[in-house]
């Protein structure tokens, strides 16, 4: 397989993936509060949602890459 053919799948799976999922969540930990040695921490987690549009784009642009490498063939 050529590398553009390569880069193609890898996009239209990327944007599958991102119509499939929609949300990344992430969590991370704060410190709340600290008195002396003893520290408060509490575990937040945010959703970042995926454009559904960027996903449409990167399978778009992943059938484009494919259909221009076997043209160049």
């Amino acid at each position: 397989m050529r590398w553009l053919t390569i880069l193609g799948v890898v996009l239209i799976l990327l944007g599958i993936a991102g119509l499939v999922i929609r949300v990344i969540p992430i969590r991370h930990t704060e410190e709340v509060a600290r008195i002396g040695p003893v520290t408060a921490t509490q575990t937040k987690e945010d959703n970042y949602p995926i454009p559904t549009y960027a996903c449409v784009i990167a399978v778009l642009a992943g059938a484009v890459l494919i259909f221009a490498d076997r043209r160049r063939v």
